[in-house]
């Protein structure tokens, strides 16, 4: 009898054990970001748009969003006015909101029209022995890589010195389609029911010559959030989401002007 009790006790203890080591796992959520707006009277549409997911409210990470919100920060026009990229080159990233030549397809028409994918087209040519579709594919490479990558560099160099350090628990882009973010596997602290975390854009994204940049607080619980990005005009609604939104400088062949 003594020792069925002893293995009674010893049992009831190990499930209270394994019950305890379970109570202290930390829940797992995920936050969906919705970009779709209106700005200055029109939708727009934020696609392969990247956002900073980071732990901590706003009083935690008080420094990074001051950081955020005086950065210097040049505009794509202004960017390629300075390497002297051509006006069609500049239309055609206008058209679909391209940060590089890499954002959409080259057709044979864009090939005709931009000086830039003409020289670049005729060196691939070249390269890759007369062979027009192969040449066209890859006539990215032959672009100066100012013109190809350098906005993008010059982009990531400025991040890097706003982040000063500060590791982001995660970073997304949009997508294409629903031009939202989601946010997988975002474990909570033990014990939390939910936990503040920190959103930002942390560059400016250019809209209708505006560059606009959001820093959000927001409560996430177990499970599925769902954070929509207000309009600068809901900035001062009681939203947990600042919005900064500045004038673009004027570019064009001549320079930039503010």
């Amino acid at each position: 009898m003594r020792n069925i009790r002893v293995c009674l006790l010893l049992t009831l203890a190990a499930l209270a054990g394994a019950a305890a080591v379970g109570a202290q796992q930390p829940a797992k959520a995920s936050l969906i970001l919705k970009t779709r707006m209106s700005l200055g009277g029109k939708q727009v549409k934020f696609s392969r748009k990247r956002f900073y997911l980071f732990r901590g409210g706003s009083d935690v990470n008080k420094a990074l969003a001051e950081r955020i919100k005086a950065a210097a920060y040049t505009s794509r026009d202004c960017f390629y006015c300075s390497q002297k990229a051509s006006p069609e080159y500049m239309a055609w990233l206008q058209v679909a909101d391209c940060e590089s030549p890499y954002c959409r397809e080259i057709t044979a028409d864009d090939t005709a029209k931009v000086p830039e994918f003409k020289a670049a087209y005729a060196k691939a040519l070249t390269l890759y022995k007369n062979k027009p579709d192969l040449a066209r594919t890859w006539l990215t490479t032959s672009m100066p890589p100012e013109l190809r990558d350098g906005y993008y560099l010059q982009r990531k160099k400025a991040t890097d010195g706003i982040l000063s350090g500060v590791k982001p628990l995660a970073t997304v882009m949009t997508d294409a389609t629903s031009q939202q973010a989601t946010f997988i596997d975002i474990f909570l602290t033990p014990g939390k029911e939910s936990e503040k975390f920190f959103v930002s854009n942390v560059l400016p994204f250019e809209s209708g010559g505006k560059a606009y940049t959001w820093i959000c607080e927001v409560d996430v619980k177990p499970s599925s959030n769902i954070l929509t990005l207000p309009p600068a005009t809901a900035s001062k609604s009681g939203s947990k989401c600042e919005v900064i939104a500045k004038d673009l400088p004027k570019c064009d062949s001549g320079g930039c002007k503010q």
